[in-house]
């Protein structure tokens, strides 16, 4: 692990005037890793490299936003306003969870700024068909583990408790057969991070998106992508299959047994994989 006194942490303003925290660490080329909050766990990149974690709006240590400035494409824009803060002509970018699709669009709409793209348990490349079968899995996981659960959340699901119970409930139906690791960051030390908070986040910055189809715009991705799916996550094989149909420089790399939380659940393989990605010339 780089030794976490080296690290620079700071502020920097987006567009509109968003404060987005950023921690900055190691020397190498610069990868830049959105939702510092929960990713503590990747700084064993940066030997090697120059990692810049940061926390986008509305989440982790950056500024509380109103709900109006929420939205997917003010997430891409944001790794825009890290890029040009830090001078970077150009830089590899990971993305974990829905940010995976955030550093995917971004490498779509700036293909010249991205030397290597990792997105890690991202989202399908397009939303029809494959949310409804995501939601389907949910709710049948979710009705095995915590029968009458959701019926009953239905009710409550704006309290902080209801919500919490949703987030932990979740969680247990996301993981994969070895189970979670420990976890050196703490999210919940963050306002921000709030279960109630991050849902209210989540779902404004999803309908934001729309109906979104990809397919054609991923031609415009010129960088070497690496795409890491767990075949214990809720993302369809099919629509991992897809990703790598529609990039023009794509490898899939699936983890079997895993769920949404490689990084937690098998480390070694994960890291091994994005390292050797990351390192190539």
């Amino acid at each position: 692990m780089p030794d976490p006194t080296s690290s620079v942490q700071g502020f920097i303003n987006a567009e509109d005037g968003v404060r987005l925290f950023f921690t900055a660490i190691g020397e190498g080329k610069s990868v830049v890793v959105p939702l510092a909050c929960w990713t503590a766990e990747f700084d064993v990149l940066a030997k090697g490299h120059r990692l810049v974690f940061y926390d986008p709006r509305n989440r982790g240590g950056s500024t509380p936003v109103e709900i109006g400035k929420i939205s997917f494409e003010n997430d891409v824009k944001d790794i825009e306003a890290i890029r040009k803060h830090f001078g970077l002509e150009t830089m590899s970018l990971i993305g974990w969870s829905y940010f995976g699709g955030v550093v995917a669009r971004y490498a779509m709409e700036f293909p010249g700024r991205v030397e290597r793209l990792v997105m890690v348990c991202g989202p399908p490349i397009r939303r029809d068909p494959h949310s409804d079968k995501m939601n389907e899995t949910m709710v049948n996981r979710i009705n095995v583990v915590a029968p009458g659960f959701l019926q009953e959340a239905e009710k409550t699901l704006s309290e902080p408790e209801t919500m919490r119970k949703f987030w932990e409930v979740l969680k247990q139906v996301r993981v994969g057969r070895n189970g979670l690791g420990p976890m050196r960051g703490d999210p919940s030390k963050y306002p921000n991070e709030t279960p109630e908070n991050v849902a209210a986040t989540f779902n404004r910055a999803s309908q934001t998106l729309g109906n979104w189809d990809w397919r054609v715009d991923a031609k415009r991705a010129t960088s070497a992508t690496l795409f890491v799916y767990g075949d214990a996550d809720f993302l369809p094989a099919e629509a991992a299959q897809e990703w790598g149909e529609s990039l023009p420089n794509v490898r899939v790399f699936k983890m079997e047994g895993v769920g949404h939380f490689p990084f937690l659940e098998d480390p070694e393989p994960f890291f091994g994989a994005i390292e050797g990605f990351l390192s190539e010339v």
